[in-house]
């Protein structure tokens, strides 16, 4: 759609929701469907007397659009006081709570449907607002204030990625009294604001505070009202090998349908190949990795034709919630796929919100067996196995035979040359074919966050091979494409990582340290120069103690060699030092002595590819403390 084909305008949006609609059907189904029923209907009759109209809805969510904030604002008050009366009556066997956000800003209108920041913002004050209670932007705060009896909680400035906005509550009643802290200021916006970003940003991201821990993040994965599912890796049944590919196609198809949706948390496809290999139980992977349901598929190919029988397994109950077999021809393997997700959408309750679609990256492919040969690639190359990345490597060319222009391909072939660095297959030196190749992904894909990030990461980390800007300059735009790549709100794990690493390599090491916890949290086992560069943000920030832990895991597994493990040795010598461990520091120095008896920093920094801090200050001190521990400047 050209811009001029755009139909844009100034819109008040209505946004609301059932607080623990889950919960409540796991209860109750019948009566919490009755209920929702009779408060929907409540809900439409009163847009209808105050001018809304109801441009979409999901299940228990509901998005109308008003022409005066007033309106909207009395109509919300007027539905609040209908429910709480409601819930007040002894008849009453299901007591739903909806939660109200209100904001007027620019949105697009598609079809009979609005999408854009005014939407988007409307539902992240939705999420922030109380259950019982209504949240607004400043833009509604400014028209009503002195249009209603009711007083205001400033909740100051609140910001989710890109969005930026002045909230208020609308206080209905003596209890809804609070405040929140502004997240311009220093001090951290504790679990209720935590719980509220994991609500709204998105399938793979995770907002961890410092001060976090397992339990923490379990708690706060029940209260959100988001379950979480693991899709194992697809089993091919055939008895041939070349249908392994179909079946890992299926499932990274999956897991990237599933992932799109808002309120439901996925875990990544290398923590699925993971737990297949370490062959852990539905109770450990329970335990270990938080996860409320999991997904199985068994596929039989038999030339054209395909079985397919999936299983979805409630592992807290302990029971199997739905199973069914699936007969289609391998032209049809798309819509299947996605019938599939929908089917398990519908299973966990999972309405269909505003913004999502299936595999929004597939758009980009006109073939679809270069969608299928895409996502192949992907999951050889992050392998780190020589053989698989050779494989990835003859894939992707393929892809570009037919889509040289395809800015997904382009942005993951630029990073797959990382891939063949780590295994041997060329050296670490920027070439020009990919500096053409990430030039290339984010002309043809400026909207992408992993285009952003790879091109923020090349500037950094070779600023000679751009003349044309002074160094200054150069580091400046990197930045820019740093944040960009961040606030594109990736879903996925590789763009989660790629904006992380970029942030990392440009030094905003913050910024950087939320999405490695993003990133961790849906893949725990990543390549070894992620946990690397976590570790290294974490000590810059000073929190020794996560970064001590971070390194030592890296070091000891045997899943890690090379750079990042001598990297992660040094990380912790260096921690052991600042906190008055010195013989343990120089304990550490010998072991790193011992994989390289010629090691120094510089050649450690080197070792370790991606061991850069641009605060010159903080690698000063980095390397005077490591040498009194041993190792020589």
């Amino acid at each position: 759609m050209s811009a001029k084909e755009i139909d844009r305008k100034i819109a008040v949006i209505f946004a609301t929701d059932v607080v623990n609609y889950s919960k409540h059907m796991e209860i109750d189904e019948s009566e919490t469907v009755k209920s929702l029923r009779y408060c929907e209907k409540t809900l439409k009759g009163l847009f209808k007397k105050h001018n809304g109209n109801l441009f979409n809805s999901g299940g228990d969510s509901f998005f109308a659009e008003f022409v005066s904030a007033v309106d909207a604002v009395e109509c919300a008050v007027e539905f609040q006081k209908e429910i709480k009366n409601r819930n007040s009556l002894s008849s009453t066997n299901v007591a739903l709570e909806f939660r109200v956000g209100i904001n007027m800003g620019d949105v697009i209108k598609e079809k009979s449907n609005l999408l854009g920041e005014g939407v988007n913002i409307a539902a992240r004050l939705e999420a922030l607002s109380l259950p019982g209670g209504i949240s607004i932007s400043k833009s509604i705060f400014d028209f009503v204030r002195s249009r209603i009896k009711h007083q205001f909680n400033d909740l100051g400035i609140q910001k989710v990625k890109q969005n930026e906005f002045h909230a208020f509550d609308i206080v209905l009643d003596p209890s809804q009294k609070r405040s929140l802290k502004s997240k311009k200021s220093k001090g951290l916006i504790l679990s209720f604001a935590a719980a509220i970003l994991v609500i709204v940003i998105g399938s793979f991201s995770f907002y961890l505070t410092n001060k976090m821990d397992a339990k923490d993040i379990e708690q706060i994965i029940a209260e959100s009202d988001r379950p979480m599912i693991l899709i194992m890796p697809f089993e091919n049944r055939s008895g041939n090998k070349s249908d392994d590919q179909l079946s890992s196609g299926m499932t990274d198809i999956i897991i990237s349908s599933l992932a799109s949706y808002p309120r439901l948390l996925v875990q990544s496809s290398s923590t699925s190949n993971f737990i297949r290999k370490k062959g852990l139980s539905d109770q450990e992977i329970k335990n270990e990795y938080y996860v409320n349901y999991i997904l199985r598929g068994y596929n039989q190919v038999s030339g054209d034709k395909i079985r397919t029988t999936v299983e979805l397994s409630d592992i807290v109950k302990n029971k199997i919630v739905w199973t069914e077999k699936y007969d289609f021809k391998l032209k049809d393997i798309f819509e299947i796929q996605d019938t599939i997700s929908e089917k398990v959408l519908e299973k966990l309750q999972i309405k269909l919100t505003l913004g999502t679609s299936f595999d929004d990256d597939r758009r980009y492919f006109k073939d679809p067996k270069n969608w299928q040969r895409f996502l192949k690639a992907n999951s050889l190359w992050l392998s780190m196995s020589k053989e698989e990345v050779k494989e990835a490597g003859e894939l992707f060319e393929e892809i570009f035979k037919s889509e040289p222009n395809n800015p997904v391909v382009l942005s993951m072939y630029a990073w797959y040359f990382t891939a063949q660095a780590s295994v041997g297959l060329r050296d670490w030196s920027i070439n020009k074919d990919m500096l053409n190749t990430a030039k290339s992904a984010v002309k043809y894909g400026p909207e992408l966050s992993d285009s952003n990030s790879l091109l923020a990461t090349l500037m950094a980390k070779n600023p000679k091979e751009f003349p044309e800007y002074s160094e200054e300059k150069l580091f400046d735009i990197a930045k820019k494409y740093a944040i960009k790549a961040s606030d594109l709100n990736p879903t996925g794990i590789i763009s989660i990582l790629s904006a992380a690493n970029s942030l990392f390599i440009v030094g905003l090491y913050d910024e950087a340290k939320e999405n490695y916890e993003k990133a961790l949290k849906v893949a725990p086992h990543p390549p070894g120069n992620v946990k690397l560069n976590y570790a290294l943000a974490l000590t810059y920030l000073k929190e020794y103690e996560k970064a001590y832990q971070m390194a030592s895991d890296l070091s000891e597994n045997e899943q890690y060699f090379g750079g990042a493990q001598l990297g992660a040795l040094g990380i912790r010598a260096f921690i052991d030092m600042e906190e008055g461990r010195s013989s343990d520091a120089k304990n550490l120095t010998k072991k790193i002595l011992e994989i390289d008896g010629s090691i120094n920093f510089n050649k450690l920094r080197r070792a370790m590819k991606t061991f850069i801090i641009m605060d010159r200050s903080f690698m000063k001190k980095l390397s005077s403390t490591l040498e009194k521990a041993g190792i020589s400047s």
